[in-house]
């Protein structure tokens, strides 16, 4: 009878850890699915917004650009260049994840050569997009630094050539994954990913390093570089100024907009960082650090989910900077959808100068910070104008 009371006692032992181990385990699984639709909501509302407001503004900057001749003038073939190379990414990249967690439709498992053709062009736009916005720093440290040589050494020849040596090297870095992705099925899932251990071991633990290299550290380390560089000339200016300007007017004006202009090329930098590092280190961690637990592997999910998003915002925002910063940009932009006049009126009797700010997508200044060779004395009075910026 003891033995038999054991036994009861055990089973019911056993039984109550079953129950309670299931339990937890059921409990669980309701967590991470409930996560898992955190992540698919965010893909469902945010990107659309994201994709919406980039290409919509894309669209518009490549009109006004077209209508401001960016063929002949090198700072707005570069912004035009970069437009493009935006909605390649916002159509790629953020519409396919989109289309994933809306419909439940992979794009890139419609055939190897979408696979292969997706992966290469996503990493290759993004990283092309980096470059050109060097390429647009370059052109204002030039421009800034070496006002003599800028007008000889910039030309649109030679700015093309570099386009295409950006893209050609950009392309060359990323051309193996033509070759080491595909289609691939494991067990019940068929993915688009490395096709062996070989290619897996050199995606996860080189490529991830050269990618953070050319997509965000070094674009964004020169770009810096080249922003404290024409800060410096902006002091020097400011400095240069206060003894020879003796209009206290002009001399406030223009301080006011070298302070502008110091912040808006900190920020804009910044901002390029914040949006680009985040993912980028996310893969280096991700290829270094396994997780077994659904659970967390969900919770990584959602903060990879946030860090692309955030990414995508990057190449969406080109409108809403143009429009706020650059004067020439918006009048001219209004005159295109008529809702203003396509007259622009001055005050009587005085003058102003006309300042425009960075047109970025990261520190793209129309500026010139050398403003006091460019005083243009009236002639028909005794004001004089002094002119913060030149036009392209």
């Amino acid at each position: 009878m003891f033995t038999n009371m054991v036994n009861v006692t055990d089973f019911q032992h056993y039984d109550n850890s079953t129950i309670n181990s299931e339990y937890n385990s059921t409990a669980e699984q309701n967590d991470y699915e409930e996560l898992g639709k955190i992540e698919e909501y965010l893909w469902r509302i945010l990107s659309p917004m994201i994709f919406i407001v980039g290409i919509t503004g894309n669209i518009i900057i490549i009109i006004v650009l077209k209508k401001m001749n960016f063929q002949r003038k090198p700072p707005y073939l570069f912004l035009f260049v970069l437009s493009l190379f935006d909605m390649t990414v916002l159509c790629v990249g953020l519409s396919h994840y989109w289309v994933k967690n809306t419909f439940h439709f992979n794009l890139r498992l419609t055939g190897q050569a979408g696979c292969k053709i997706s992966l290469f062009v996503i990493y290759w736009s993004m990283q092309c997009s980096s470059w050109i916005l060097v390429c647009v720093v370059l052109e204002r440290f030039l421009k800034i630094r070496f006002p003599l040589r800028h007008m000889r050494v910039v030309t649109i020849r030679r700015c093309v050539r570099l386009i295409l040596l950006v893209m050609v090297i950009l392309g060359g870095i990323d051309m193996h994954l033509l070759i080491t992705n595909g289609i691939k099925t494991v067990g019940n899932e068929t993915e688009c990913t490395s096709l062996n251990k070989r290619y897996l071991q050199y995606d996860e633990y080189v490529f991830i390093w050269i990618d953070f290299s050319f997509l965000s550290a070094l674009p964004f380390l020169l770009m810096i570089s080249m922003n404290i560089v024409m800060i410096r000339v902006l002091r020097q200016s400011r400095q240069f100024r206060r003894g020879t300007v003796s209009d206290k007017t002009t001399t406030i004006r223009m301080n006011r907009f070298d302070r502008r202009l110091t912040i808006m090329l900190i920020v804009t930098s910044i901002y390029f960082l914040s949006t680009t590092a985040p993912i980028a280190i996310y893969f280096i961690v991700d290829s270094y650090v396994k997780v077994k637990s659904k659970y967390m592997q969900t919770v990584k999910d959602i903060i990879w989910t946030s860090f692309y998003l955030f990414q995508f915002t990057n190449y969406a925002m080109n409108f809403i900077l143009y429009n706020l910063s650059n004067q020439r940009f918006r009048k001219r932009l209004w005159r295109i959808l008529k809702l203003t006049a396509h007259n622009v009126s001055f005050h009587k009797g005085s003058s102003r100068s006309i300042q425009r700010g960075s047109v970025y997508s990261v520190d793209v200044t129309e500026t010139s910070f050398g403003s006091e060779s460019e005083r243009v004395h009236r002639t028909n009075g005794s004001a004089v104008r002094s002119e913060s910026e030149e036009s392209y």
